[in-house]
């Protein structure tokens, strides 16, 4: 088999097996790439292909990479999938494909029997079908209810922290027997018994990330962490090269991650964070501005009301009834004074840069204003405000993105 073949897409796959249209595939490509979507998920919610055929292709692609199977014959299953509504597992033994053989131990199999999470039968059973079916070890076992999927993100869990080397395997055995009989967190119990310390700021972990904003179920984000275990390969690696989420959501995932530790977002908070930045196609610092996560600090000079009105850009009465009904109706003073017709979205966005860009010390209050009015003037965004004003070099990074660096 050749490395084009094993590196082969998953829309590829689906116009090799004539279950999608090239037309189609563009199309779903195009709107994943405006969402931030993976392409995948795009065509099932598109409706050019339903669940099962996407996940018998995943599972053929995973065989076809690891040259456990014949193009001609994966791409014959996946057109019987989808045809004659078979198993995946089921079209290819229709087809004479014998599973290679594999080794009767590993890694997350050993962990579970050693703590008495699962039986020896168990694991030797569930072994033979990730054979068959080309599945990893943990989506079997979870699948057949071996094992929870509380018990299974643990054991999964200790593989990573052993590869880390944050404990060993007999810590981790004893850890995940005590947690399952104490129904208890596995990294707290760690804790709790010091044999982990536990860090003073939480800093959300890339699946917790991504399972909370959506980008990725639970069930997908425990079969890509195994199988990055298995290739030793760093989870947001695997996620994109299975191209379940695009490299976009990967890099802004990372830049949320960094910036938890020097800001008091809650982890549902940088979720939404990561939400907005994907689906509407703002910088991270508008996303933060937009959601009022904009705290204050000690150098901080200006409140957003007073930036508009020095700036002249609202009144005092302006910001007196949009501050009543946001306190009515719960909403963000920017919206409100959006919604009253005071601003347009153009100068609020405006607005919040300027915030953010002084309260980060990147801007002065006076050119704050200058910079706002000369928006208000010219209808322009505030980058461009700033380049026309000789404040930022064309070419150079803007303020934000120099801010959004120091953070990292």
């Amino acid at each position: 088999m050749t490395s084009e073949t094993r590196q082969i897409r998953i829309g590829d796959l689906l116009i090799k097996a004539c279950i999608v249209q090239q037309h189609e595939l563009a199309e779903a490509m195009d709107i994943a790439s405006s969402l931030g979507l993976p392409i995948g998920k795009v065509m099932v919610m598109s409706g050019y292909l339903d669940q099962a055929v996407l996940q018998a292709a995943i599972q053929v692609q995973t065989l076809l990479r690891d040259n456990l199977v014949a193009p001609e014959t994966a791409l014959r299953a996946l057109q019987m999938v989808k045809e004659q509504k078979q198993p995946l597992p089921d079209a290819l033994r229709q087809l004479g494909w014998t599973p290679k053989e594999a080794t009767t131990e590993t890694k997350l199999g050993d962990l579970l029997v050693a703590a008495g999470l699962v039986a020896k039968e168990d694991l030797l059973a569930s072994l033979d079908t990730s054979k068959e079916t080309g599945l990893p070890l943990g989506r079997v076992l979870f699948n057949t209810g071996k094992v929870s999927d509380t018990t299974l993100w643990a054991a999964l869990n200790a593989q990573v922290m052993i590869r880390d080397k944050k404990i060993n395997k007999e810590q981790a055995v004893k850890a995940l027997r005590a947690a399952y009989d104490r129904q208890q967190n596995f990294e707290m119990l760690l804790s709790d018994e010091g044999v982990i310390k536990q860090p003073q700021q939480k800093r959300i972990k890339l699946g917790e990330l991504l399972v909370l904003s959506g980008f990725l179920s639970q069930e997908i984000l425990m079969t890509a962490l195994e199988v990055g275990l298995l290739e030793e390969k760093p989870l947001g690696q695997v996620l994109v090269t299975r191209q379940i989420i695009t490299r976009q959501v990967l890099d802004c995932s990372l830049q949320i991650q960094d910036m938890m530790e020097n800001h008091h977002f809650m982890p549902v908070q940088a979720a939404e964070i990561l939400r907005l930045v994907i689906t509407r196609n703002l910088s991270i610092s508008q996303a933060i501005a937009e959601l009022g996560l904009l705290g204050a600090r000690p150098h901080e000079t200006i409140r957003f009301g007073e930036l508009l009105k020095l700036s002249g850009l609202v009144t005092e009465d302006d910001i007196n009834e949009a501050l009543r009904l946001s306190v009515i109706n719960g909403n963000l003073l920017g919206k409100i004074l959006v919604a009253t017709g005071q601003l347009d979205e153009l100068l609020v966005h405006a607005a919040l840069r300027c915030q953010f860009l002084i309260r980060e010390g990147f801007l002065k209050q006076e050119q704050a204003v200058i910079a706002l009015n000369y928006c208000q003037r010219m209808r322009c965004t505030f980058d461009d405000a700033l380049v026309e004003l000789g404040w930022k070099a064309e070419g150079a990074a803007t303020p934000i993105e120099t801010a959004q660096a120091s953070q990292h």
